[in-house]
């Protein structure tokens, strides 16, 4: 799926920033700073704009990084952060119309403020997270979208490209290194490469997965392989190729995130690193295990559930703020939440987990929403996102 050109690659924040406090208004020239970004995207900073410093776009366009950076006073964090914000909304930046949270952290030592944005702009889902910081006498906003139909290929890498905001040369800067921020310093890769996949890992289904350098498994069956170590990216082949996972691994390696073979969502998370020897018993592949029926059932709220469908209203400030339904499903199943109103002026959140409470999926839903899940049983809770909303969700 390729979204719309105009909709989304074209629609930047053209303009130059202006943030002013009570007693500076001036113009701004380069603030120091280094990304990290994916070394195939194409690199098209040049001649957009003279504080966009570095912009990266996906091959198939479907997602970018961009990063601008502007000298000056320091006005304060939160004017920073709504200033920039606000002047995007009024140059046509469409992924920052809705804003799902905001918070403020510390970036490489430095206070920041981190939102992250998902919005409708002509057909597209759009998804969004920026990071809003003062360094090195200057202002700096990262921000990395991309197509919320392609989260499974895009949310993981953008995210830990945006995390990777440095104020400071990180300690494995080299000439050689395709990484560079606004005044050509590079930005190594952390370590890159598959070998990041060694060690131990909590997968998504809340067993436990070991990978050895030599590309051997415990388990049956059970194998792994280097795709594309510049990117990090691996395949992990379960019992003999019944289940094939491709995974990226995150910039720090503490997570890999991708999907299956029929398109479902995978992802694990680093219990420890190294490498180590075989194992004295087999480990039980990393698989949910496969229910014995399908079937959806209302656990609490203003709802109902019966296999295919479930629906029903929740309302902010009352005891119906809330519901919660289970879904068991033998196969893999693609769950469609619309508004049944049809007409996008209500939303409601929608966060999906295993039995054992592991966090597969969360969305905000305005018009609809589609969300693929593996055979499993799952809890699924939805919640009001201001005032009152109806919910349906349907699938086959």
């Amino acid at each position: 799926m390729m979204i719309h050109k105009r909709s989304f690659i074209y629609i930047l924040l053209a303009a130059i920033f202006t943030l002013t406090n009570a007693h500076n208004s001036s113009a701004y020239a380069d603030a120091d700073f280094w990304i990290q970004t994916p070394d195939n995207w194409n690199e098209t900073t040049h001649g957009l704009s003279s504080d966009l410093k570095k912009q990266v776009i996906s091959p198939d366009r479907n997602a970018m990084i961009e990063v601008y950076a502007a000298k000056g006073n320091n006005p304060g964090l939160q004017v920073i952060a709504d200033g920039m914000e606000e002047h995007g909304l009024n140059n046509g930046a469409a992924y920052f119309r809705n804003r799902i949270s905001s918070k403020n952290i510390m970036q490489d030592n430095h206070p920041a403020i981190f939102r992250e944005y998902s919005s409708n702009h002509e057909g597209n889902r759009l998804h969004a997270y920026a990071i809003f910081a003062y360094g090195n006498g200057g202002a700096v906003m990262a921000v990395g979208v991309f197509a919320e139909a392609l989260s499974h290929q895009y949310q993981n890498i953008v995210y830990e490209c945006i995390k990777s905001l440095r104020f400071s040369p990180p300690p494995t800067a080299g000439s050689s290194n395709p990484y560079a921020g606004s005044q050509g310093n590079p930005y190594g890769n952390q370590g890159g490469g598959c070998e990041r996949l060694v060690g131990k890992w909590k997968w998504f289904t809340g067993s436990q997965a070991e990978f050895y350098a030599d590309g051997r498994m415990p388990g049956n069956g059970n194998s792994w392989q280097c795709v594309d170590p510049a990117r990090g990216v691996v395949k992990v082949i379960w019992s003999n190729g019944k289940w094939v996972d491709t995974l990226t691994i995150s910039a720090d390696g503490s997570r890999v995130d991708g999907q299956n073979q029929v398109g479902n969502r995978v992802w694990g998370t680093r219990i420890s690193g190294g490498s180590h020897p075989a194992p004295t018993q087999q480990v039980v592949p990393a698989q949910q295990p496969r229910p014995k029926m399908n079937y959806a059932k209302k656990v609490r709220g203003n709802m109902g559930a019966e296999w295919r469908l479930a629906h029903g209203s929740l309302k902010a400030g009352t005891s119906d703020h809330r519901a919660e339904w289970e879904l068991s499903t033998v196969s893999g199943t693609t769950l469609r939440f619309t508004d049944p109103y049809k007409k996008g002026q209500q939303r409601y959140r929608v966060k999906i987990l295993t039995k054992d409470n592991q966090v597969v999926e969360e969305r905000v839903v305005g018009m609809s929403e589609h969300i693929t899940v593996s055979p499993g049983i799952y809890k699924i809770r939805m919640f009001a996102e201001g005032g009152y909303a109806g919910w349906r969700c349907e699938w086959h």
